[in-house]
């Protein structure tokens, strides 16, 4: 499981499980080797292409870069949602945006019990739906 260290000295480290994969180009998630892995980003506008819903999966998304240095956006298929703060809109990116975003910010993502949308299911940082 992913968790944030704070250390004496003010510093954060986010440190991810052994199931972590770092990437630093948009990248398309694969439902069936993905699944349950945390991806992590340091570079700037990164997209990660979301698969079709198949129910029953996981996935988590991680910021790693330095406090307001890169944005990272989700983009479900175009028939599906993402979730979040009460809402969903087909083919919309949940993003965490560059200005406010924070080392170690992070969404799980997951395909519950329906197809029609991904439910956020924990979250840490500013995200926003794209307008």
């Amino acid at each position: 499981m992913a968790r944030l260290t704070k250390f004496p000295n003010g510093v954060s480290s986010f440190l991810v499980d052994s199931n972590s994969v770092a990437k630093e180009a948009n990248y398309t998630v694969i439902i069936t080797t993905d699944s349950g892995k945390t991806f992590t980003s340091e570079l700037d506008g990164v997209v990660f292409t979301l698969p079709s819903i198949a129910i029953g999966n996981t996935i988590t998304f991680v910021n790693n870069a330095p406090d307001g240095q890169a944005a990272i956006n989700i983009s479900p298929a175009a028939a599906d949602g993402i979730t979040y703060a009460g809402s969903s809109t087909d083919n919309k990116d949940l993003i965490n945006t560059k200005a406010t975003a924070k080392r170690g910010d992070f969404v799980t993502l997951a395909s519950l019990d329906g197809t029609v949308a991904w439910q956020v299911v924990d979250a840490r940082g500013v995200w926003a739906k794209q307008g």
